[in-house]
């Protein structure tokens, strides 16, 4: 790859070269958002999706608009040990994580690495694997579908980008990488403790996965449900709880208000005019319909943590005897029911 001639860190006078690394929704998404921005993006992709984005590009589709936009960038099919970027920013799902790890490792080239996914180890692993100095941690703001080459997606304003340091620190680095992806569209926020972030993310997606899973798949059908909708804000709680007895604060703020502070009655309403809402079919129900091994691999880690809490988790373990058969059933090439 071409070397950088200015450095993006200290001068601006030069976009930052930008590895997306995954071609799903979000890869999709944030690669063509910052392409348009003038960053210099290149996006590494594999078979289908690899031919897909060569023949046709970045096809990029507002869901709740129907405003179509098509997106030229560089394409690679691997990382080589040589190349150089400013940033990587890794898009695969948590159970792919572990087969990425090691191509990411041999590339010391790259003095970013912006993990965008599920993820509720944390730096756990990753700064091992990495080095101390390389990793940041985030999440997306953004969900979708993606149907034959086309990505449909909407920007969730709940939750937007978030990124921070394993550390928690504010560093130069941290801040250029917030300024790249505001002026690519995205709303995006520091976190001081993303490590509490995404293992709170991680008990609350598991849960309303599972709760989605129950209710056949369907967001509708789950905001018509009260007692599936009292079942998910219960696991939540649970997982919550489970947060804070292993000493880490649940981030972020707003979800701690809404599950630990409020009646659950509360809790449950909103959620049964959020899932009535077609947007959660692009927030939530396609992802999780799609990646139930995600889910699956996601559930089996924050049973892990609820062993080493001691909470008993009645309600999700009902949600995950779900996230669990229908797992299995989408493996063995049936039509999983509930």
């Amino acid at each position: 790859m071409m070397e950088t001639a200015v450095s993006w860190k200290t001068t601006r006078v030069k976009a930052p070269m930008i590895l997306v690394y995954g071609a799903g929704i979000i890869g999709t998404l944030y690669a063509s958002r910052l392409q348009k921005a003038g960053h210099q993006v290149t996006v590494l992709a594999r078979s289908s999706r690899l031919a897909d984005i060569r023949r046709h590009g970045l096809v990029l589709e507002d869901a709740m608009s129907g405003a179509r936009t098509i997106t030229q960038v560089n394409v690679a099919e691997r990382l080589s040990t040589e190349d150089r970027y400013d940033i990587a920013l890794i898009s695969v799902r948590w159970d792919q994580l572990p087969g990425v790890l090691p191509e990411l490792a041999a590339n010391r080239a790259t003095p970013t690495v912006l993990f965008m996914l599920n993820n509720p180890s944390g730096s756990t692993g990753l700064v091992d694997a990495l080095g101390t100095g390389r990793v940041v941690l985030g999440f997306p703001g953004a969900g979708g579908t993606l149907q034959e080459h086309v990505v449909r997606y909407i920007i969730i304003p709940q939750q937007p980008t978030t990124i921070g340091e394993p550390d928690g620190s504010r560093s130069v680095r941290l801040h250029a990488v917030v300024e790249t992806l505001r002026v690519s569209g995205f709303p995006t926020r520091i976190d001081s403790d993303m490590n509490a972030w995404l293992v709170s993310h991680a008990f609350f997606v598991t849960a309303v996965s599972g709760a989605i899973y129950l209710a056949g798949g369907d967001c509708e059908r789950l905001s018509r449900s009260r007692a599936l909708l009292s079942l998910m804000v219960s696991g939540v709680q649970e997982g919550f709880n489970a947060v804070h007895i292993l000493r880490q604060p649940v981030h972020p703020f707003a979800l701690k208000v809404l599950f630990s502070w409020l009646p659950q009655p509360f809790a449950a309403y909103y959620w049964r005019r959020f899932f009535s809402n077609r947007k959660a079919e692009y927030a939530f129900a396609g992802h999780v319909r799609h990646a139930s091994a995600e889910i699956r691999a996601l559930a089996a880690e924050c049973r892990l943590l609820l062993g080493k809490s001691g909470v008993v988790a009645p309600a999700l373990d009902r949600l995950y005897r779900a996230i669990e058969d229908y797992a299995s059933a989408h493996e063995r090439g049936l039509r999983p029911t509930m």
